[in-house]
């Protein structure tokens, strides 16, 4: 097994890294679009941090904060034209997953105005992106050291787009920020970061770097979900909060070799259809996805209990509970409706035993 991996972007972690750090920002431009929600990074103090750091650097800015949850095209592209017309040199991220993935998108279409949808699902641009840096606020999408952006494109359909120059240049992360995360996002994020290792370890593409991420995050979120569980997401301690934010880190590290499989391809249908938070709408295939690899690959499957030191019984109880209450309607219709999707998915190819379309239906089944 090979410990191949390609990590270009400078991480900085810890209580005020990002004014500790603000000259980082300095080595991207004199000029940037901030992209962020409406309430989020406001409410945890990024944004005015981010705010700080930029002015101390005297890089000028402007604010772009109508990342939804599940970041549209739409809004890329109109954030796009806002950092064409003010020549920002460069694209700041602050939040979740969203607020990152849409950066990351945005950098593309700002540097090539009038990108069509084809094009940038292409991949063949005729100019690479603008530098993007992000601040994560959240402990479980990775996307500080990830290529990827999950954006829902102009169809309604929640789609990827990766290359190696999509990486953040710097990415910052700080527990702080996490600190007013309510216990629903507490556990959906955290979760999230679990669907990442999991199904990285489990991957075609895996190697020994990045189980060894997998791994390092899996371990520390047993702990973390035992103590939510015992003692609520309220007991939680800034060096939880913390070990948290490591572990999604981890989890970036590790589908940054690999990418995702099947919880995640198959998630994307209920948070299209059913507005299920992403992490969430991964993890309710985590279950269905480890009985595959036990019935396919036992020796994998033995393995990796063994490395997480964890048993069966108590890892998938851990999973089962620690998701949030939720409602997917589905129904026999829908599952015929959505069965072509999965034929020829790529991410169920990654997946260790490839799953076919009609597993797919039935692990849809297992949900009405």
């Amino acid at each position: 097994m090979n410990m191949n991996v390609y990590m270009p972007t400078r991480l900085f972690t810890g209580e005020n890294c990002v004014k500790k750090n603000a000259s980082y920002l300095k080595k991207l431009g004199n000029s940037c679009l901030i992209m962020t929600g409406k309430n989020g990074a406001k409410a945890c103090g990024a944004l005015d941090d981010a705010l700080q750091a930029l002015e101390s650097q005297g890089i000028t800015w402007e604010l772009f904060d109508r990342v939804g949850q599940n970041p549209l095209l739409s809004d890329c592209m109109i954030a796009a034209k806002q950092a064409i017309a003010m020549q920002a040199d460069f694209i700041l991220g602050i939040g979740g997953g969203s607020a990152m993935d849409a950066a990351k998108c945005t950098a593309i279409l700002a540097a090539n105005p009038g990108m069509t949808q084809s094009v940038l699902y292409s991949l063949e641009w005729p100019c690479q992106p603008l530098p993007v840096a992000a601040i994560g606020t959240t402990s479980g999408t990775g996307s500080e050291v990830t290529k990827v952006s999950v954006i829902t494109n102009l169809e309604g359909r929640k789609k990827s787009v990766k290359a190696d120059s999509m990486y953040p240049v710097v990415s910052y992360g700080d527990p702080r920020y996490t600190l007013t995360l309510s216990d629903y996002f507490t556990r959906s994020t955290a979760i999230d970061a679990l669907a990442h290792c999991m199904e990285s370890y489990f991957s075609t593409l895996a190697n020994e770097m990045s189980r060894t991420y997998a791994i390092r995050g899996i371990r520390i979120l047993i702990n973390e979900f035992q103590k939510m569980l015992q003692e609520g997401t309220e007991a939680l301690t800034m060096e939880d909060r913390e070990s948290l934010y490591h572990a999604s880190i981890y989890g970036g590290l590790s589908i940054a070799i690999t990418g995702t499989c099947l919880p995640h391809a198959m998630g994307y249908l209920l948070t299209e259809e059913y507005n299920l938070p992403h992490g969430i709408a991964c993890a309710v295939f985590l279950p269905s996805f480890y009985q595959h690899i036990k019935n396919t690959t036992p020796a994998l499957a033995e393995q990796f209990l063994e490395e997480i030191r964890c048993s069966e019984d108590l890892f998938l109880r851990l999973i089962q509970r620690i998701i949030p209450e939720h409602t997917i309607a589905l129904t026999e219709e829908k599952i015929q409706q959505e069965h072509a999707r999965w034929i020829g998915n790529a991410a169920f190819a990654k997946t260790e035993a490839e799953v076919s379309a009609d597993m797919a239906d039935e692990i849809l089944r297992s949900l009405i």
